[in-house]
């Protein structure tokens, strides 16, 4: 039989059936795009999304499975003060991320879209956020779902621990803080594996746990801590197969890659960097059946995400002209090139080191090119996007996705200093004064600079800001508003999301003007027990949103429940009756 299987496997007839299987799948999804219109592509997303993910996730799990050799055998080599030294590491990360930047939204309310989305996929397996969902004795009926632009990595993530946890938008920040901190074991390894070096490579993970704004952005429930850390995962195993040649890390490799694309928009660029790699280490790769044969999974994984990317090309993103253009670029790198320089919200330290370690390093000069390729994508990605300046609201946050480039060659850069101070070659692989118990000053003076480079930083990392106060308000008071009004009741407003994830039954506005005789079924339904919640759209200078609000106002008596004020911004909570 195995005989069999390798004459098969050598003949060409192998070849042209892989090609035919590929050319099946994308045909596919030719046909799809072909046959049927965009919304209704995402209808049939809406239900093959989640069973794709939850199936490349079994795929990467049984990778890790077959992988279990390998990894118990790179952490072997830690099991000594090293490790002791790592792990110390990894709980204070994880315990700064949890407890001293605050546990807030910052994006308001893609946040609460995500984890809404994640309830849908966990409660009913759809994906898309809820526009109208009811409890009935503590079932969910999500009624009205929308395909959401933005791909559903992430809350399908935050969608398992829904299922294990119930829902709770609290466990999607602690999701996010175990990432972050699960980020920086990436960050060591990845480093651990180009120098051979202890000391880099913990300095590696020490900087990208140092970094503020992914400390900040690591108690959050956005996506980009998710979109680096699996964008890193990507690139070790890529490092590992490349080292190796072995089958077993070439399938976790691509079953990773799908995967680790559906977590942003722009990660399903890590392509061009995985290409980059396999053509400079080992081009022959591209023709091996091997890649060709397991690479049908990834086909397979892949081909929702690019539909997904063709049914929402559609969208305005926000913006009424061009999203991507060359006339952004003079402004934006001018932000978000000084962003690394002028110690406001990044240490130039860790610049600097980055900047040592790309030029000076006596690791591969290949893999420096890679990983400098790979801070080049997920940075300069942002230079053409209308809104990609790191000061354009919170979009610093897509900065996160170039810390982890940074962090590796920062961890070669002390290296060499190290090094190039101690004059001589080291034997050893790790830090004498970290490993052995001997004091070795060098290392312990570049981890003092590294520290106090820092500390001028956590101030900004303990504030919230006043970014996006309006919607942070209304957050707020919209919890306090549901105390005063019983549980079986609905509430209309523009953010249903939100009070969905707080098991309160919710509505979008726009229901009261187009659908009257649903408001009157639901009054009857709940009792005469329904709201309208004036919320931070009905106060912004957006024409739409305004006259939805004021339609609200002409066309139901208005109860007050609650209210209140921050600045010039109205809240308020209102029993709606017919006029």
């Amino acid at each position: 039989m195995k005989i069999l299987a390798q004459r098969i496997h050598n003949s060409r007839v192998c070849s042209v059936i892989l090609c035919a299987v590929h050319l099946f799948v994308l045909g596919t999804g030719i046909y799809l795009i072909d046959y049927f219109s965009r919304q209704e592509i995402t209808n049939i997303l809406k239900w093959w999304v989640p069973w794709n993910l939850r199936l490349n996730l079994l795929a990467i799990l049984f990778g890790v499975v077959i992988s279990y050799g390998d990894l118990i055998g790179s952490f072997r080599e830690f099991q000594n003060r090293k490790g002791v030294y790592l792990v110390i590491l990894l709980l204070v990360a994880f315990s700064m991320a949890s407890f001293v930047a605050p546990r807030t939204h910052r994006i308001f309310y893609d946040e609460d879209i995500y984890a809404n989305i994640g309830q849908n996929i966990a409660v009913k397996g759809e994906t898309g956020y809820c526009n109208y969902g009811t409890f009935e004795y503590g079932e969910y009926y999500p009624h009205w779902v929308s395909y959401n632009k933005e791909p559903s990595g992430w809350p399908f993530l935050i969608s398992l621990a829904f299922q294990l946890f119930g829902t709770d938008e609290f466990y999607a920040f602690l999701l996010n803080n175990a990432i972050f901190a699960f980020g920086i074991l990436i960050a060591f390894f990845i480093t651990w594996h180009l120098t051979g070096r202890y000391f880099s490579a913990f300095l590696a993970a020490l900087v990208f746990a140092l970094i503020p704004h992914n400390l900040i952005w690591a108690n959050t429930a956005a996506a980009e801590p998710s979109a680096s850390f699996f964008a890193g995962l990507t690139v070790l195993s890529l490092i590992v197969y490349l080292k190796t040649c072995k089958d077993r890390h070439l399938f976790l490799l691509l079953v990773l890659f799908p995967f680790a694309s559906q977590m942003r928009p722009e990660s399903i660029l890590i392509f061009v960097l995985i290409l980059f790699a396999v053509l400079i280490f080992s081009p022959k790769t591209l023709i091996d059946k091997k890649v060709w044969g397991i690479g049908i999974l990834t086909t397979v994984f892949l081909l929702p995400h690019i539909l997904h990317i063709y049914a929402v090309s559609g969208h305005s993103w926000g913006a009424e002209g061009a999203k991507f253009s060359l006339r952004f670029f003079p402004e934006n790198i001018s932000v978000n090139g000084s962003y690394y320089l002028n110690n406001r919200y990044f240490p130039v330290v860790f610049t600097l080191l980055s900047i040592i370690g790309l030029i000076f390093s006596r690791h591969s000069s290949k893999w420096r090119l890679v990983i400098l390729l790979w801070f080049l994508i997920f940075w300069g990605i942002f230079l053409f996007f209308y809104a990609g300046s790191y000061r354009y609201g919170a979009d610093v946050r897509f900065s996160l996705l170039s810390f982890m480039p940074l962090s590796i060659l920062a961890g070669m850069g002390g290296g060499f200093v190290r090094e190039k101070i101690a004059g001589y070659k080291i034997k050893d692989s790790g830090c004498s004064s970290l490993s052995s118990g001997k004091m070795d000053p060098i290392p312990c003076i570049i981890l003092i600079v590294i520290l106090l480079s820092f500390i001028q930083f956590l101030p900004l990392i303990r504030e919230v800001g006043q970014e996006a106060w309006g919607a942070r308000y209304d957050h707020k008071y919209a919890q306090e508003f549901i105390k005063k009004i019983p549980s079986r009741s609905i509430i209309l407003t523009q953010n249903p999301t939100m009070f969905l994830l707080w098991k309160q039954n919710a509505i979008q506005t726009y229901a009261g003007i187009n659908n009257p005789s649903l408001i009157q079924f639901l009054m009857k339904r709940y009792q005469g027990h329904v709201y309208f919640h004036y919320n931070y759209w009905c106060n912004t200078k957006s024409e739409r949103n305004r006259r939805l609000c004021d339609g609200i106002k002409e066309r139901y008596e208005l109860e007050e429940i609650a209210r209140a004020r921050e600045q010039d911004y109205e809240y308020g909570l209102y029993r709606m009756s017919f006029r």
